[in-house]
């Protein structure tokens, strides 16, 4: 359920600031988020992020399979570099810097298929971190938050 209503969100801010705004992965990032956090759910959330990416690429770019593509290798390469550190290892700076590296594949695809070239490229990209660093910090923040509560 929490992988429907994030692609929706993702999606009707999308619609809210098409040609203004630049929306962030808040999709990808629960996704990731997800697939980090429980390490016995990779299938389904692989799997709901290719069907997600296909539902995205038919309703906006137009391109089926791309964004499922990323989607994908993200969840795939995220989970490899998260477990395959020791547990002592697993920590919220190390969490936040996987997070935030598993949107660069999916930000520059965004940003060339928007049309943007030259100088407008970098202006494009730090617009998008700027979205998106926060929400990687409130992620990081919830994952922490959940790490000291836990009883493991």
């Amino acid at each position: 359920m929490i992988y429907v209503i994030s692609w929706y969100i993702q999606d009707f801010l999308w619609v809210l600031g098409t040609g203004r705004v630049i929306v962030p992965e808040i999709f990808l990032l629960v996704l990731v988020f997800l697939s980090l956090r429980h390490s016995s759910r990779g299938v389904e959330i692989l799997w709901a992020g290719f069907v997600g990416g296909i539902l995205w690429d038919l309703r906006w770019i137009g391109f089926p399979g791309l964004s499922s593509l990323f989607y994908a290798v993200t969840i795939l390469m995220s989970r490899w570099a998260w477990f395959s550190l020791p547990v002592s290892g697993r920590t919220v700076p190390v969490f936040s810097a996987i997070l935030w590296a598993a949107f660069f594949p999916i930000s520059v695809v965004r940003i060339f298929m928007g049309g943007a070239r030259g100088l407008g490229i970098f202006t494009t990209y730090f617009l998008q971190q700027s979205y998106l660093l926060p929400l990687v910090l409130f992620a990081s923040l919830i994952y922490g938050w959940r790490l000291k509560n836990s009883d493991a």
